[in-house]
């Protein structure tokens, strides 16, 4: 509503013609969700909660536009395919043959909570694509079959691969797989209302707000499943209950509302990134059930405040509770613009953005390409009528020399140590080299349950895949109850080689070796290689490029 001023620092030691600043003018709620969806792409995708970070958000996109007639016939094309290429891919993690039970990677032991996710997600994605009915019935059955005599369910071999097996507590499994059936509509299931009764009756008990938050959902979705039946009250005396007492955890500051984690989500996040999560988790509670109207709003305004510059929530789980919690926004309220947006660069480049009805769901991007070395001021003035929000990212790229005189911008990579070498830089056309890998968290960076080793690809060489194939088959013969790092999966792309390793901790280094064959006579420099917590990617580390000389052989 008033005017922006801010400044966007550009280091003196950048490379010159690398600075680029942009700012974004977010004209409504749905913006907020195109926005990202194209970013989403470049994360791996390996198992099955990495595809679903490509396909999910495309599901409840298309699922808005569509009921609200707003799609363009290019908008749903493109989403419809990589639905279809998700959906193709998602159901390769099916255990077994028509189980109806998923784990990571598709092989046993299945997970109940993956398999309750991922049972949300196929009912969101039949509303927009041709899904197997019987899929779906498979999932629901297959997780009421293997619910506790107390109503609950339990998650003790699934997540064997992430570690995470004995931090895995009921009451976080139970909500999920209660959210999952009752929005796939099994919430008449005997089952199912045992569930409900099992997280009742444990609610007096939880006092952490990330599992408050997941309960809250669940018993939302149940609510709302009898609803939509016309056989239950708008909302069951203990939703209100569970929502009353998450409240109690808010932090305010201003117009936001934040939930913090006090440990682990289950799905392994923690501080900042869990807190975006159980922040996003709590705000779509409030959204669904019509409940603290104004959480609901100071929750938004905090997922907003807490983009990623890709225009994301950084991991898989978060962007999707955001996304979830915007489209719910967006789908109750209706918006009123018609706006222009003046920005100025330093008091001279001037550019202006027209918002209004016909362009209320695109994200407006200026770019400004003429940015000094040094401070950049930005200001933006509106006039005109609308609920806007705005985004201001500068990017430039530093000599990897400089970086030691701007420890702020390297602090998080001191919490994993990578060290790549080659056994040497000068060879043949043909010969083969061998890359030397050390990962290890350090202390301040914990243990990672997943950790994502990215070894960049030299041009001109090729990677023998018999070397990782190895690695793979000697952690899978390890027994399940082995504490030490494993590597769980690989992929290769044009240039990179992608290493999944479970619970990369501090103790020790986890050192692993494979070889490469130079195809082309060629001097290279190799790509920068990176290790990273999965589901924290700031806590990360980075090995620096190394020049390779191949000499033709004849």
């Amino acid at each position: 509503d008033d005017p922006v001023q801010t400044t966007i620092p550009i280091p003196p030691e950048a490379i010159a013609g690398t600075q680029n600043l942009t700012v974004k003018v977010y004209p409504g709620l749905v913006s907020q969700v195109v926005e990202g969806l194209d970013s989403l792409f470049q994360m791996p995708y390996g198992c099955f909660e990495q595809t679903s970070s490509t396909t999910y958000p495309n599901v409840l996109a298309l699922n808005y536009l569509q009921t609200t007639d707003q799609v363009a016939p290019e908008v749903q094309f493109k989403a419809e395919e990589y639905i279809n290429l998700g959906y193709q891919r998602l159901t390769t993690f099916e255990v077994g043959n028509n189980t109806g039970a998923f784990s990571l990677f598709g092989d046993p032991p299945p997970d109940p909570m993956l398999t309750a996710y991922g049972l949300q997600e196929f009912f969101d994605m039949s509303q927009v694509y041709n899904v197997d009915p019987a899929l779906i019935q498979r999932m629901g059955y297959w997780l009421l079959s293997i619910q506790e005599q107390d109503g609950s369910w339990s998650s003790s071999e699934g997540f064997r691969e992430s570690q995470l097996t004995q931090q895995i507590k009921p009451v976080p499994v139970t909500s999920y797989v209660i959210w999952g059936l009752a929005d796939a509509g099994f919430a008449n299931e005997a089952g199912t209302q045992n569930g409900v009764s099992y997280l009742r009756e444990k609610l007096s008990s939880v006092d952490d707000p990330y599992e408050l938050a997941l309960v809250a959902n669940a018993l939302v979705a149940y609510d709302d499943a009898l609803a939509d039946q016309g056989s239950g009250q708008d909302l069951h005396s203990s939703t209100r209950t569970a929502l009353d007492k998450l409240a109690e955890f808010a932090v305010i500051e201003d117009d936001k509302a934040t939930w913090e984690t006090q440990g682990e989500t289950v799905m392994g996040s923690y501080g900042e990134v869990g807190s975006i999560e159980t922040t996003a988790l709590a705000t779509l509670a409030y959204l669904r059930s019509d409940y603290r109207a104004d959480l609901a709003q100071a929750g938004l305004n905090s997922l907003i405040a807490n983009k990623d510059n890709f225009g994301n929530w950084y991991t898989t789980q978060t962007t999707i509770l955001s996304l979830k919690s915007f489209i719910t926004a967006a789908e109750k309220a209706a918006e009123n613009l018609d706006a222009t947006v003046t920005i100025t660069l330093n008091g001279g480049q001037t550019r202006t953005v027209e918002v209004n009805q016909d362009n209320f769901d695109v994200v407006q991007m200026v770019t400004f390409s003429d940015v000094a070395l040094g401070d950049n001021d930005i200001a933006i003035t509106v006039a005109g009528e609308g609920n806007l929000m705005y985004q201001v990212t500068g990017s430039y790229y530093l000599p990897y020399g400089t970086l030691d005189a701007y420890p702020e911008l390297v602090e998080q990579n001191e919490l994993v140590d990578i060290a790549v070498s080659y056994d040497r830089t000068e060879l043949a056309m043909n010969d083969s080299v061998t890359v030397d890998v050390s990962v290890k968290m350090n202390a301040d960076g914990g243990t990672a349950d997943w950790a994502i080793v990215d070894l960049g690809i030299p041009p001109g060489f090729t990677v023998n895949t018999e070397d990782l194939n190895a690695m793979v088959a000697r952690s899978s013969d390890l027994p399940e109850d082995y504490a030490g790092t494993t590597v769980e999966k690989y992929e290769l792309t044009g240039r990179q080689v992608i290493i999944y390793l479970g619970n990369l901790n501090a103790e020790e280094p986890f050192n692993f070796g494979y070889r490469m064959t130079a195809k082309y006579p060629l001097k290279a420099q190799t790509p920068a290689s990176s290790a990273y917590d999965y589901y924290n990617p700031g806590v990360n580390g980075e090995q620096r490029p190394l020049l390779l000389t191949v000499t033709d052989a004849g």
